[in-house]
């Protein structure tokens, strides 16, 4: 009976190997998943950029910019958030496949805002629907709605992070 209590004390003292810890902790992404997640970001990067790009174009003159111009820049623009949403949708499917247990909820929050937000910007600049009519209040409405964007992307790229688990 001694002889058991001793082996029971014996090897209750003994360190944890590190592979048995290892099996325990849940395991983080591998590279591919990494890699999968990398390339979703700089993908949605690259296309924000774009949005960017489209949106200090269509500021520029804009008072003075004529009919033609800012048709050109309308359509320049509702192009560039069609292209961002349709990134950030496969962003948001390689995410939800790579983790399994979910990202981060800020930035499910942040992604969710900047899609509203490129909804938003693909209606409002949609060149199709009545433009003519709509035209002057585009121009009008412009610098407020372009800020906005502006701060969407902003917090969502504050946000776009790899998670590690």
């Amino acid at each position: 009976m001694m002889v058991a209590t001793l082996l029971v004390v014996c090897t209750a003292a003994l360190p944890v190997p590190s592979s048995v810890l290892a099996q325990r902790s849940p395991p983080g992404p591998d590279s591919a998943t990494r890699a999968r997640v990398m390339a979703g970001l700089k993908e949605v990067q690259d296309s924000l950029d774009r949005v960017r790009g489209a949106a200090y174009n269509f500021r520029t003159d804009l008072g003075g910019a004529s009919p033609v111009v800012l048709f050109n820049r309308a359509q320049r623009m509702h192009g560039s958030c069609v292209a961002a949403d349709a990134a950030l949708v496969r962003l948001d499917s390689t995410v939800t496949a790579s983790y399994p247990a979910g990202a981060p909820a800020d930035l499910r929050r942040e992604t969710r805002a900047l899609r509203a937000a490129l909804t938003t910007c693909r209606r409002e600049y949609d060149t199709t629907v009545r433009w003519q009519e709509r035209a002057d209040s585009v121009r009008a409405w412009a610098p407020f709605r372009l800020r906005r964007l502006d701060e969407a992307m902003r917090r969502f790229a504050q946000a776009a992070v790899v998670p590690r688990r």
